[in-house]
Parts: structure tokens; sequence; C-alpha cells
């Protein structure tokens, strides 16, 4: 699931909550995934026809979505050539007290995956997104893109930890 099925990496993550105390609930979530897995056993992932060169980065993540201890799950993925080339959903390691942080946070961790990314391009010399030194990231807040556009010191941001700062431009 993790390198060959990123439909089911949210899904298998939340249900592997639960795995020491299941309850019927949780069951049936675990046979509604078996069914869907029997329906789609011959889908592969493949990449579309787009024969573009540029790998481009989603983000997005939820506030506070898990009921049992309110931290946000977050995730992105790259694409290229149309299909999905890195992928991740997981747990935030900390809580936070606005949806802004939230995104800013996984933007922040997507940025690292797009240098990475880049840097692998480099080393093998696969052309990509020649026109920006990573490529490109997308993100649906606009108060997080505000955020990482303005690289000034603001109170209302000063809680968040240094290590996320890195996406500023």
């Amino acid at each position: 699931m993790v390198a060959t099925r990123p439909d089911l990496a949210h899904v298998i993550g939340v249900i592997n909550r639960y795995m020491s105390n299941l309850e019927r609930k949780h069951w049936e979530a675990v046979k509604h995934i078996l069914r869907y897995l029997r329906r789609t056993k011959d889908a592969w992932p493949t990449f579309g026809s787009n024969n573009s060169t540029v790998v481009e980065g989603y983000t997005d993540s939820d506030y506070a979505g898990n009921t049992d201890n309110r931290k946000s799950t977050s995730g992105y993925v790259f694409t290229y050539g149309g299909g999905a080339i890195s992928w991740r959903s997981k747990f935030q390691e900390c809580s936070t007290l606005s949806t802004t942080k939230v995104e800013y946070i996984v933007a922040s961790d997507a940025r690292k995956e797009a240098t990475w990314l880049h840097q692998l391009s480099v080393n093998f010399s696969v052309k990509i997104q020649l026109d920006h030194p990573t490529p490109t990231i997308y993100c649906d807040s606009q108060s997080a893109i505000h955020l990482i556009r303005n690289p000034f010191y603001h109170v209302k941001t000063k809680h968040i930890e240094v290590r996320f700062h890195h996406i500023r431009v």
C-alpha cells in the first residue's frame, strides 16, 4: 500500500490507529477496504499521457480531524508526467491552534520532499522544471501562502517552531 496504492494510504493509516482495540465500526471499515480491494484488484497506478517534464506538488490537511487526540492529518503528493511519484499522509507531530499553522507545516514537509526530488533528478540527470530550482507546490490556504511569502517576523506566528520556517521565500 505504501509503495503502490496511494489511494489507500490515508484510509489504512486511519484504521491502523485502532488495531489494538477494534470495535464493530472499525471492522465495518476493514470490510469496506477489502471490498474496495476486490473491486480494484486489476487496477494499477499508471502515468497519464501528459508528457510534461514539470514536477508539481499539492498539499492539504484537515484541522484537528482525529477525534481522539485532535491532531491534524496532513498530506502531499508530487506528480510527474501525469502520475504520482511521491506522496505522504500522516499525523502531524504537534497539536495546532490554527488552520494556518496546519497548512504551513504540511507545506514545510512538502518543501523538504521537493528539495529531495530535485536533488534526485539532478543525480540521475532527469530534466525537470528547468525554470525553477525546486518543484512548484500548490497549497489551498491563502493565509498559509501569505505567511510563506512574507519573510518578516509576526507576533502571531512566533509560536511556530523555527524548523518549519525554511519554506519562506
